[in-house]
């Protein structure tokens, strides 16, 4: 069982690694990490900043490191299909509201799910 429950809820990210930044969108997400599929591999455990962007009027910039990375081939390519990365990255920095913010987000996207 997971220790925090996730919702899916795509929105747009940056992803700055110790390179470059990357733009992606998430997968899920929840008061622990969030999901993303990115264009490149980040090594597990390397720590990146995160600028999340729930809103119009609200992103979350945080720290985080990459928890685990799986390969994807990307269905949308005719020609030499790209690979992608699923990627799983922790929080390790967050301030105490925003955390708060993405649980209740959390709560109500599941409830409006089971509806």
């Amino acid at each position: 069982r997971r220790r925090f429950p996730r919702a899916a809820f795509p929105c747009k990210i940056a992803v700055g690694s110790p390179i470059r930044w990357l733009a992606s969108h998430t997968e899920n997400i929840s008061a622990g990490g969030i999901r993303v599929i990115l264009e490149e591999r980040l090594g597990v455990f390397t720590p990146v900043s995160l600028e999340i962007f729930l809103e119009k009027e609200r992103s979350i910039k945080c720290k985080g490191k990459i928890a685990w990375v799986k390969e994807e081939v990307n269905p949308l390519e005719i020609e030499g299909e790209p690979i992608m990365f699923d990627t799983g990255i922790e929080f390790t920095q967050i301030n105490d509201s925003d955390k708060e913010y993405i649980k209740k987000l959390v709560k109500v996207l599941s409830f409006l799910k089971k509806k």
